[in-house]
């Protein structure tokens, strides 16, 4: 994992907000059904998580 995507993992969980529903992947323009499929299976993800549920700054 690079740098930048653990410290970006790292400031979502500081805000409450599940590391599972944030994905990174490099896929080529050439690589049409490789990213169908890691959209369908990222959104099955987020709507297996439900509703984000963050509380509100006072």
């Amino acid at each position: 994992m690079t740098k930048v995507f653990e410290t970006a993992e790292e400031l979502v969980g500081l805000l409450g907000i599940e590391p599972q529903r944030v994905r990174l992947e490099w896929i080529s323009s050439a690589e049409g059904t490789k990213f169908a499929e890691v959209a369908t299976s990222f959104t099955e993800t987020i709507q297996s998580l439900g509703p984000l549920r963050m509380a509100v700054a006072a």
